[in-house]
């Protein structure tokens, strides 16, 4: 989230949303770049679904940490 942030305060008026984020870093090629906002923002979506999958197996019934996650 901090990465996303110091790109939002570059740019409050022209980043108010992650898709402008997201399509200036594209636009500039440095998307792929290692700790663009672009990249933070995927790590995110991975650690958020990774979490959803592990607190379905829990709700789901599943005791063991090892195995629900």
């Amino acid at each position: 989230l901090q990465k996303i942030n110091q790109k939002f305060i570059t740019n409050k008026e022209g980043f108010d949303t992650l898709q402008k984020i997201v399509l200036h870093e594209v636009n500039a090629g440095v998307a792929q770049v290692r700790n663009s906002a672009t990249e933070a923002l995927l790590w995110l979506k991975r650690g958020l679904k990774f979490l959803k999958g592990f607190l379905t197996e829990v709700k789901n019934g599943e005791k063991n940490i090892q195995t629900a996650l």
